[in-house]
């Protein structure tokens, strides 16, 4: 580490310091078959879900598929799946079904998923469930090195294996000596 500092009459003090970057990380996308099945689990909750805010609204929710949701409340379910991945991947950097597989979504520089890289994401689900249940999503993550759907490739994310848990952490340092 190099550090520079000048202190002239009429300039301000400079401080330069200069430190070697860290390595590059490199982070494998997740298995196709997990994020598949974390998919599945996802569905599952929302369609639950779906079922518990018909019942709340007393109505029979009906979502016209494949172009849009049409119905007012086809528009309700269709924030409420917007909110579920959203809020979970903006907060914890995986939705329920990505968690019990073990996966998370995580910036291109290794990051946890950010709320803005989140918002972004999931705004553009809506071009991956095209034309028919993720057939456009599905070809995009095929076609794509780190498996990254539409959403992901504009939000500069992809979903990639959580690193496992070390059992035996090192000792924490005595605060005291």
């Amino acid at each position: 580490m190099a550090v520079r500092m000048t202190d002239q009459i009429h300039e301000h003090t400079e401080i330069t310091v200069e430190t070697l970057s860290t390595p590059p990380v490199e982070i494998a996308p997740a298995p196709l078959l997990r994020r598949v099945t974390a998919g599945l689990v996802d569905s599952s909750i929302l369609g639950l879900l779906w079922y518990v805010m018909g019942i709340a609204l007393r109505t029979q929710i009906s979502v016209v598929y494949p172009i849009f949701p049409i119905s007012t409340a086809g528009a309700y379910l269709g924030l409420l799946a917007f909110f579920y991945y959203f809020f979970l991947e903006g907060v914890f950097g995986a939705t329920v079904g990505k968690f019990l597989l073990k996966l998370q979504v995580v910036e291109k520089d290794g990051d946890p998923c950010s709320f803005g890289a989140s918002f972004t994401r999931n705004l553009l689900r809506f071009l991956d469930w095209l034309p028919l249940f993720y057939v456009i999503g599905s070809i995009s993550i095929l076609t794509s090195s780190k498996r990254q759907r539409i959403g992901d490739r504009v939000a500069r994310t992809f979903v990639s294996p959580a690193p496992e848990k070390d059992i035996n952490p090192p000792p924490a340092p005595f605060l005291f000596h």
